[in-house]
């Protein structure tokens, strides 16, 4: 705040000088702009990828189960540090090992990729180390919305 001797002497100069009494920088008015329609919310899904399925271990492989197909798969144990090197290797049909598919590494390495006609699967490769390792006896496989 200004000091009062010089805050009178401003007052007299814009009295006589026929300025208002606002102080540069004050707000007078306040400037109406156009009235703002209700605006309606809706929730955001931020989740792009769908659980469909779930991986676990056999003693031939890694057998994925989907609930969008019946029939069962199978990356065979053979198969499987080919993939994680990233390499593309076949899906198998479980019971009669006929090639349905391939499985590779994202492009980013954080998943494995699962092609399975007419289906694209994709599970996390923190999923897929954890039921290798036997940390996990189960991981989720899911696919994109």
């Amino acid at each position: 705040m200004m000091y009062p001797l010089v805050w009178r002497l401003i007052s007299a100069i814009r009295s006589l000088l026929g300025v208002s009494e606002e102080a540069p920088g004050e707000v007078g008015t306040v400037i109406q702009g156009p009235v703002v329609p209700d605006w309606k919310t809706e929730p955001v899904i931020r989740d792009s990828f769908v659980k469909v399925g779930r991986i676990a271990m056999s003693d031939e492989g890694m057998v994925f189960h989907s609930d969008l197909d019946e029939r069962g798969f199978i990356l065979l144990n053979e198969d499987i540090d080919a993939v994680l090197d990233g390499d593309t290797r076949n899906i198998r049909l479980l019971e009669i090992m006929d090639n349905v598919g391939f499985a590779r590494l994202s492009m980013s390495g954080k998943a494995l990729k699962l092609a399975i006609s007419p289906h694209y699967h994709t599970v996390p490769l923190r999923s897929v180390l954890a039921v290798l390792d036997g940390r996990n006896r189960k991981g989720a496989v899911f696919m994109g919305k």
